[in-house]
């Protein structure tokens, strides 16, 4: 594919590959974790509010719908017009209580502390709660539930009174299931290129978590609200079939056992598991993909915590025919670098700390055995004079200078070997 700025890059299937999007969630846990407290609030009320819509226009679509098209066609329905608070919130930008427990990875990977995680969370998960209970109040009282002649609002009771009848452990395991879904479409989002991509990565998960019953801990901070509030304002005609639908079932027959289960589900399930695979010490070394490498070539290993960056360049310098590997730290690319010695590194600046990559260079020039090792620091910022690299390049590197470096410092590196 061609974007007509450079030449033409064969790089396999154009989305980010699972390793790659490991990285990326990673990255963004320590960014959610370092990020300003009422930034975050900000965020999580505003992400209450998308999934409060999401959960409020599944509400009129399945109203008189299951008569007309059966049970497992409203099901369908309801879950593919839920999936719009999912698209808000990554589309628009927000933060959800599901979908940031993937901050494990960061937090796995020791890159943040536990205090940080359960702050964020903390955070993130009473923003969720004002953002669902505020809207479900400006709903009520708007008197949306009359529509149909007060079908929406017999829907809207019907559904919360469904999820406070739900017993502790059927209440966890579905709340397990859920998250583990929600997680992946956020997963499956670190893959995306574009908008369409994202929606059409979220679509599928989300469908399948509301079509199968199970429980979203901030969809039902609107879905109970709202029914409770509906419930009070029907008085006496709401009847003895409304038992089930109190305050005190809301919080400790859902909303607790319900929470507990979207972390195992989303934390457990889906953030500790991709980390296990991709990040775990020992394996964050990878092999870009690209095109079939001749036997022998050239080893190039690039030390980025930017994975765009690094999969740029791996696909420029395994178009020329290198072995391009990829660290995404200080610490994992001297890992990498004791692992298999490469032919060459390429070295970012700022990594865990303002001058990670210099400090790097530092240590491998202490060392005997890889203080020949060539070496491009590259960085968005100044650096000192006396940094140790053989060459520095500035970012936005032109990758015309960037394979002319390569090849100079491996030619040089050659003959002084066949001195």
């Amino acid at each position: 594919m061609s974007t007509g700025t450079g030449p033409e890059i064969a790089t396999g299937i154009d989305a980010w590959m699972p390793a790659e999007m490991a990285v990326r969630a990673e990255n963004l846990g320590v960014r959610k974790a370092e990020m300003a407290s009422g930034k975050v609030l900000l965020l999580a009320v505003l992400a209450g509010t998308f999934i409060a819509l999401g959960a409020e226009f599944c509400t009129i679509v399945v109203t008189g719908t299951a008569p007309i098209i059966g049970f497992g066609l409203t099901k369908l329905a309801a879950g593919l017009v839920f999936s719009l608070g999912l698209i808000l919130v990554i589309v628009a930008g927000a933060e959800l209580y599901t979908g940031n427990n993937l901050i494990v990875m960061a937090y796995a990977s020791g890159k943040i502390r536990a205090a940080s995680v359960l702050r964020n969370w903390t955070i993130v998960y009473v923003g969720n709660l004002l953002g669902s209970v505020l809207t479900a109040s400006l709903l009520y009282l708007s008197g949306q539930y009359t529509f149909a002649g007060g079908a929406v609002g017999e829907t809207a009771v019907a559904i919360a009174n469904a999820k406070c009848g739900l017993d502790f452990w059927p209440a966890l395991i579905l709340g397990v299931y859920c998250n583990a879904l929600v997680c992946l479409a956020v997963w499956l989002c670190f893959s995306a290129r574009s908008t369409t991509d994202r929606i059409l990565a979220i679509i599928f998960p989300i469908s399948a978590f509301v079509a199968s019953g199970f429980e979203h801990c901030v969809a039902n901070m609107y879905f109970i609200p709202v029914g409770l509030f509906i419930k009070h304002a029907m008085g006496s005609q709401a009847g003895a079939a409304l038992t089930d639908l109190t305050w005190g079932n809301f919080l400790w027959r859902n909303l607790v056992p319900v929470t507990i289960g979207n972390t195992i589900g989303g934390a457990g399930f889906v953030g500790v598991v991709y980390w296990w695979i991709y990040l775990r010490p020992g394996v964050t070394a990878t092999t870009a993909a690209g095109l079939e490498l001749p036997a022998g070539a050239r080893t190039i290993l690039v030390v980025d915590d930017d994975p765009d960056f690094s999969t740029a360049v791996a696909a420029i310098l395994t178009h020329e025919g290198y072995d391009v590997r990829s660290a995404f730290s200080a610490r994992d690319g001297l890992t990498a670098i004791g692992e298999r010695r490469p032919d060459l590194v390429l070295l970012d600046v700022r990594m865990e700390t303002a001058s990670a990559g210099v400090d790097l260079v530092r240590e491998l020039r202490a060392n005997q055995t890889t203080a020949d090792l060539p070496i491009i620091l590259v960085s968005g910022v100044e650096v000192p004079k006396e940094h140790g690299a053989d060459r520095f390049l500035a970012k936005p590197i032109a990758y015309s200078q960037l394979g002319k470096t390569v090849n100079e410092l491996l030619q040089a590196k050659a003959k002084d070997a066949a001195a």
